[in-house]
């Protein structure tokens, strides 16, 4: 099952990569993204990616298919760069290396957990994260802030994926008789995917893919390995404090570098 999960995870990194890339072009669509054909075309390759990783979060940590699943980033920006859409410059190509570099090392502090049980506190989180992806639709359009929302929305997504999958008691497959809080966890999954999908195309229809898609992946990554540690039995390998903090520095710098040269 491993294996499988690993050939999922690659998958869903090139799925994402090519979405990127067609949804940044799609919602620049004069007619709006959802008459764009680049903009469904990238949402189907969302979902492809989506459920891709939801393969690999069967049998891998969430950090690790979140932190990996961020590649889709720099398969955007290469595809952008050889089509002409933003050509990267030598800092441009050091600041993407340093954030996916930075995601890479977070996740390779990461010891799996058993299984997550749906709690009503994991719940309780899911719908606070909900309620803050709807206030946002009323802030203004910015790269970081609209990166963030993204990222925040799909967060919970994947959280709630996680759970999901990860409940061998419920297989989704007999969806009829899955109990009531997967139910509930499947609803406010939908709901992260939806509003996340939402901020994104916001972002990309007025500015480039890198500095709004940076900042998603960033917190994207960042958010479920929070609550992973905090109430999925995740937690860092002992003595990878080091790591932890260089993989946090190098995301983080790297993710104002990208923001700053957009406003640039």
């Amino acid at each position: 099952m491993i294996l499988l999960s690993i050939a999922a995870l690659l998958l869903g990194v090139l799925a994402y990569g090519f979405a990127g890339a067609q949804l940044h072009s799609g919602s620049r669509h004069e007619g709006g993204a959802l008459r764009s054909v680049a903009w469904w075309s990238g949402t189907v390759l969302q979902a492809l990616g989506f459920l891709a990783t939801l393969v690999a979060r069967h049998s891998l940590p969430l950090l690790i298919v979140q932190s990996t699943a961020t590649l889709g980033l720099g398969v955007t920006a290469l595809l952008q760069h050889v089509a002409g859409v933003r050509r990267m410059r030598g800092r441009d190509w050091l600041a993407l290396s340093a954030l996916l570099g930075g995601l890479a090392l977070l996740a390779g502090t990461t010891l799996p957990g058993p299984a997550a049980a749906i709690s009503r506190d994991l719940l309780l989180v899911m719908a606070a994260l909900a309620v803050l992806g709807i206030a946002g639709l009323a802030m203004p359009v910015k790269p970081l802030t609209n990166g963030l929302l993204a990222g925040l929305c799909f967060s919970f997504g994947a959280i709630g994926a996680r759970l999901l999958i990860g409940d061998p008691a419920h297989p989704l497959w007999f969806f009829w008789q899955l109990p009531l809080a997967n139910w509930a966890t499947g609803v406010l999954t939908g709901i992260g995917i939806v509003l996340g999908q939402v901020h994104m195309t916001r972002g990309l229809a007025a500015h480039d893919a890198t500095p709004v898609l940076g900042p998603m992946y960033v917190l994207e990554t960042l958010l479920p390995a929070g609550v992973g540690v905090w109430l999925m039995a995740e937690h860092p390998r002992p003595g990878s404090a080091p790591l932890v903090a260089a993989g946090l520095a190098l995301a983080l710098l790297a993710t104002g570098y990208l923001v700053r040269r957009e406003a640039d």
